[in-house]
C-alpha cells in the first residue's frame, strides 16, 4: 500500500513538473508538432485548417492527431473554444505525455536495476533538455516514445518470459505502432533478440506462445487501425503501405534532405543525451561487465538505430523512443560511480577513496546535469524560434478589430503554425513545397517557396495583379482553399515574412502599398539562411 502511494505521489510530481514545463513552451521547433498533430485535429473538429500532402495522400494514420481532437471536440461543446484554452489544452495532454515517459523510465529502470539506480535515471529524464523541450510538444513521437516506455515495463527482459507481462508488452507497443507505424522496427528488434536469447528448454512451445501472442495482438492492432483511419478518412486506407511506397521504395523522404549513413550514430545520440552520453555509454560497459542491469536493451537500441538508418532522410526525434533506455543506462553508471561500495573498489587507498567520493557526490552529479541541460531547455522554450509564435498573437487581435481580409505567408513551407494557433476561419496561404510524388519527378518538380527564394520580386509580380477584379476570374484552389502553386491569388491585408527575405522585397511591397505594421525577434541564429532574422508583419494600406 505505502509502494502504492509513493508511485502515486511521483507519477502527481512529475505530471505537476511538465504541467509547469509545457507552460514554458513560446517557441516552434519542429513543423511537425503542428502541421502532423494540431492542425489536422483543429480540421476534423471545427471543419477549417489546412492538411498537408501526406493526409491528402494516405501516408498518415489519424490516431495520433484523433487525441487532440478529442480536447478540441470537448472546448467545443463546453463553448470554450474562443478562449485561451484553444491554445493551452492540448499541451495539457502534451504533459500528461511526457510525464507518463518520466514515470515509465522510474518503472522501466527499477525492474531492470532496482531503486537507487531508477532513481537517477528518472532525475536524468526529468533534467534532459531533450525531454523538456523536444517531448512537451505535440509531436507524434512524444506519443510514440510513451507507449514505449511503457511497454519496456512489462517487456520480458533478461530472457524472462512470463505469460502475465508479454501481452501487456505486445499491446502497448501494437498502440505504438499504430500512432506511429515505423515503431514496429523497434519492436521486431526486441522480438528477435527474446527469440534468439530463449532459454534452450522448452524453446519450441516459448517460441511458439511469443509468435502466436504477437500474431493475435498484431491483428487486433491493424483492426483497430483500420477502423480509426476510416472514421479519420471517411473510406478504407492502409496509411502504413502508402507510407512504405513514398519513404522506402521510392525513397522520395529525401526530398525534405538527405543523411549520411551513420547519422543517428553521431549526431542524433549526441543531441538527445549530450551530457549524459558518457554516463550512457559508461552504464552499457558495467551492464555488460558486471551485470548491474540487463544488457538486451542495449541489443535493442543499436539494432534499432541500424534499422532506421537505412532510409535516406533522418531525424534526431525518430530516435525519441530510446531515451528511456539511454537514461537506464545512465542511472547504472551514476549509481555506480556515486555508490560508496563501488567506490571501495576502485579506490586504491582511503585518501583516493575520499576524492572519488568528493568528485562523485550526489550533489556534483545533479549539479552537473541541471547546468548541462536545463538552461539549453529553457532557451529552447522561451527564446529560439518564438517569433513564429508570437506573430499570431498579434494576427489575432488584428483579425478581431476587423483589419484582416486574409494572411499570406512569404516564408519557406511550414515556418509557423496556422489555423490552430489562430482560430480564426479567414483565408491564408503560405508558399508550396510538395515534393513529388513519383521519384523520376525529383529533378524538375516544382514549388513556389524555392521559386520566391530565387526572385522574389519577379515571383510576387508574377501571382499579384493590381487590380482584384482581374485575379478573381482566373485564381484557382488547391482542396485546402489554397492558391495552386504559381498561380494568381488575391492580395491579402498582411504579408509576413522572415527580415532576411523582407529587405529584398521592402522596395517591391512598399510600391504595392504595404507597410511594415509588427515585428518579432524569433532567434539569435538559425541554421537556414532563408529563416535569418526577425519575424516581420506588413499591412496592407
Amino acid at each position: 500500500m505505502a509502494a502504492r502511494l509513493v508511485e502515486q505521489h511521483l507519477f502527481l510530481a512529475l505530471l505537476l513538473l511538465r504541467l509547469g514545463n509545457v507552460c514554458l513552451v513560446q517557441t516552434f521547433i519542429h513543423p511537425d508538432e503542428t502541421w502532423q498533430s494540431l492542425e489536422v485535429a483543429h480540421r476534423t473538429v471545427f471543419g477549417y485548417g489546412y492538411i498537408t500532402w501526406e493526409w491528402r495522400h494516405a501516408l498518415r494514420g489519424f490516431a495520433h492527431p484523433m487525441l487532440f481532437a478529442a480536447v478540441y471536440r470537448l472546448l467545443a461543446l463546453l463553448r470554450l473554444d474562443d478562449t485561451a484554452l484553444i491554445l493551452a489544452a492540448p499541451y495539457v495532454l502534451v504533459a500528461v505525455i511526457a510525464a507518463t515517459v518520466d514515470y515509465a523510465t522510474f518503472a522501466f529502470a527499477r525492474r531492470l536495476a532496482g531503486n537507487q539506480v531508477a532513481s537517477w535515471a528518472v532525475l536524468c529524464s526529468a533534467l534532459s533538455w531533450t525531454m523538456g523541450s523536444g517531448i512537451v510538444r505535440p509531436l507524434v513521437n512524444s506519443a510514440e516514445t510513451a507507449l514505449t516506455a511503457a511497454a519496456f515495463v512489462y517487456w520480458p527482459w533478461n530472457r524472462s518470459l512470463t505469460r502475465a507481462s508479454l501481452p501487456t508488452a505486445l499491446a502497448l507497443a501494437a498502440l505504438s505502432c499504430i500512432i506511429r507505424p515505423t515503431s514496429a522496427a523497434l519492436w521486431l528488434c526486441a522480438g528477435l533478440v527474446l527469440v534468439i536469447g530463449q532459454p534452450r528448454t522448452n524453446v519450441i512451445s516459448r517460441t511458439a506462445y511469443i509468435v502466436t501472442t504477437a500474431t493475435v495482438i498484431g491483428i487486433a492492432a491493424v483492426g483497430l487501425m483500420l477502423v480509426i483511419d476510416h472514421v479519420g478518412y471517411g473510406k478504407w486506407v492502409f496509411p502504413p503501405y502508402q507510407f512504405y511506397v513514398f519513404n522506402v521504395q521510392q525513397d522520395l523522404a529525401t526530398w525534405f534532405g538527405e543523411s549520411p549513413p551513420f547519422y543517428h550514430l553521431y549526431v542524433s545520440m549526441p543531441i538527445l543525451f549530450t551530457s549524459m552520453l558518457p554516463f550512457v555509454l559508461h552504464g552499457v560497459y558495467m551492464s555488460y561487465r558486471r551485470h548491474y542491469a540487463s544488457i538486451e536493451p542495449a541489443i535493442v537500441a543499436v539494432a534499432a538505430s541500424f534499422v532506421f538508418s537505412l532510409v535516406g532522410h533522418m531525424e534526431y526525434r525518430f530516435l525519441y523512443p530510446l531515451l528511456p533506455i539511454g537514461f537506464l543506462y545512465a542511472g547504472v553508471s551514476i549509481h555506480t560511480l556515486v555508490d560508496s561500495s563501488t567506490n571501495s573498489e576502485l579506490a586504491k587507498d582511503k585518501d583516493k577513496q575520499q576524492n572519488k567520493r568528493g568528485l562523485w557526490s550526489v550533489r556534483n552529479v545533479v549539479l552537473y546535469l541541471a547546468i548541462t541541460n536545463i538552461p539549453a531547455m529553457l532557451y529552447l522554450d522561451l527564446v529560439h524560434q518564438r517569433g513564429v509564435v508570437d506573430v499570431f498573437g498579434f494576427l489575432r487581435e488584428q483579425v478581431d478589430t476587423g483589419k484582416v481580409s486574409s494572411i499570406g505567408f512569404l516564408m519557406p513551407c511550414h515556418s509557423t503554425p496556422f489555423y490552430s494557433h489562430l482560430h480564426k476561419d479567414i483565408p491564408m496561404w503560405f508558399l508550396s513545397c510538395e515534393p513529388p510524388l513519383e521519384r523520376t519527378l525529383l529533378d524538375s518538380h516544382y514549388w513556389e517557396a524555392n521559386d520566391f527564394e530565387q526572385n522574389p520580386t519577379l515571383f510576387l509580380q508574377k501571382i499579384f495583379s493590381p487590380e482584384e477584379h482581374e485575379v478573381k476570374s482566373v485564381v484557382q484552389f488547391t482542396d485546402n482553399s489554397q492558391p495552386l502553386p504559381g498561380r494568381p491569388r488575391q492580395i491579402p491585408s498582411h504579408l509576413v515574412l522572415y527580415d532576411g527575405m523582407a529587405r529584398r522585397v521592402h522596395a517591391f511591397l512598399t510600391d504595392m502599398g504595404y507597410n511594415e505594421c509588427a515585428r518579432f525577434f524569433n532567434t539569435h541564429f538559425s541554421g537556414d539562411s532563408r529563416r535569418e532574422g526577425d519575424v516581420v508583419v506588413y499591412c496592407k494600406q
